[in-house]
């Protein structure tokens, strides 16, 4: 490719063996004898490259180049040509912003490197310019895209932060750059140490992360559920890997899933756990008492003639009687026991730890509390209740077997005169009042 040469040179003989030796690449040579003339010539030109002598009339080749930066023109390409012994001039220029530098020797050897030199000052510049354009690419990317980005060494210190990252952890990239990412990172489960966080293991830049179970903090204390990526980069270039985070604000997804395991998990009336939840937390809760070797009570618990509650107050009034009844349960049990509708009017209770000879006053103290009236509508009501319990291990072992012995308890009990509770043994079921 041809370029136009702004040659600044006080000797017109030097400019002619500078054209004769470019004359076969094309290059067109603009020839400016003075440093404030080589000034006027580019703004007249505008030229791809410079060739400028150190020693000029008005100023030295520093002198140019100062004033040629200060006009913001630095991003042209300057060769400085310099005399023999003087190589730390030419250093000099090249700290002041030249691209590169010849040596004119007597034997005017300079001018067979001159083409080569030319060239390959050339591919550089483009290859600057080239890394600047898609340098300023990303940047205008990092600064619109929405999703906030962190760039993060290998030790966990924050590097850089764009204006959404800005935006999401209400601080600016000043004050976040040079603190550790757990200033703005932790797991969403406090149990776990940070030093467990795949962020924190060594790697040899192959792993990518995505994860949805972290909070990010923001400045003010508060905090959101995030998505994320985190890409491998070798920021020093040393092999030492640090990351790319690239993150979203995931509350309304979060709060859509967590609306949907309600609703799944959850009876919509009374706000218990359902069949469901029981399920999974009775098979859970059988393994924790089997590896702890402690009891396990089931507390199957039917309302006595429900039916008639539905049949003479109708079933508005029966929905809030088992809302009044969910409550009640509730106050009544320890804290971690769970409590949930089986369905209709059957409830479940399971206690985890539970000392058998208390089990009996626990039931009493159910029946009892069921038995306080209440108001419903204006009229007061009253409900009773029957209680069937099983025990793990000694009824059995498995989520079906104590399932239907609470139950038998619970039949046999209702066959007594209700009002009852009953726990099943192996060989009989003992009825109390």
């Amino acid at each position: 490719m041809a370029l136009t040469i702004l040659i600044v040179e006080d000797s017109e003989d030097d400019q002619r063996l500078c054209r004769r030796a470019l004359r076969a690449t094309g290059h067109i040579l603009v020839p400016a004898l003075t440093a404030a003339a080589g000034l006027a010539k580019f703004a007249e030109t505008h030229p791809d490259m410079i060739l400028l002598d150190f020693n000029l009339p008005d100023m030295d080749g520093l002198g140019f180049l100062e004033k040629f930066t200060d006009r913001g023109v630095a991003a042209v390409p300057v060769i400085m040509l310099t005399g023999e012994g003087n190589e730390s001039i030419a250093v000099a220029a090249m700290k002041a912003g030249a691209s590169d530098y010849l040596v004119k020797d007597v034997a005017g050897d300079y001018l067979r490197l001159l083409p080569s030199v030319v060239r390959r000052t050339n591919e550089a510049h483009e290859q600057r310019m080239q890394a600047r354009r898609l340098g300023e690419l990303s940047e205008a990317i990092l600064e619109t895209v929405a999703d906030g980005i962190l760039g993060v060494d290998a030790d966990g210190n924050i590097l850089s932060a764009n204006p959404a990252a800005e935006r999401m952890l209400l601080s600016t990239s000043s004050q976040m750059i040079g603190q550790h990412l757990t200033r703005y990172l932790r797991m969403a489960d406090l149990r776990e140490n940070w030093s467990d966080h795949p962020l924190t293991q060594r790697h040899d830049g192959s792993v990518t992360l995505c994860r949805d179970c972290d909070l990010f903090l923001r400045a003010c204390g508060t905090s959101f559920p995030a998505n994320y990526t985190a890409s491998p980069l070798d920021f020093e270039g040393n092999g030492r890997y640090g990351w790319v985070l690239v993150f979203q604000d995931i509350t309304e997804r979060k709060q859509a899933e967590e609306e949907l395991i309600k609703t799944a998990r959850y009876d919509s009336l009374t706000g218990l756990p359902n069949r469901l939840m029981f399920q999974d937390y009775f098979s859970k809760s059988l393994k924790r008492m089997a590896r702890k070797k402690q009891h396990l009570a089931l507390l199957f618990l039917d309302l006595d003639d429900f039916k008639t509650v539905n049949d003479t107050h109708g079933h508005l009034a029966g929905d809030q009687v088992l809302q009044s009844v969910a409550q009640k349960l509730v106050k009544c049990v320890r804290e971690g026991d769970l409590v949930s509708r089986f369905g209709g009017d059957e409830f479940t209770i399971l206690a985890e730890d539970c000392e058998p000879t208390l089990l009996g006053d626990f039931s009493k103290r159910i029946i009892a509390e069921l038995e306080t009236p209440f108001v419903v509508n204006g009229q007061l009501m009253q409900i009773s209740a029957t209680i069937g319990i099983s025990l793990h291990p000694e009824c059995g072992c498995d989520e079906r077997t104590l399932l239907q012995k609470a139950d038998a308890a619970m039949y046999r009990a209702k066959k007594e005169g209700k009002q009852k509770y009953g726990i099943y043994a192996d060989l009989e079921c003992g009825l109390k009042n």
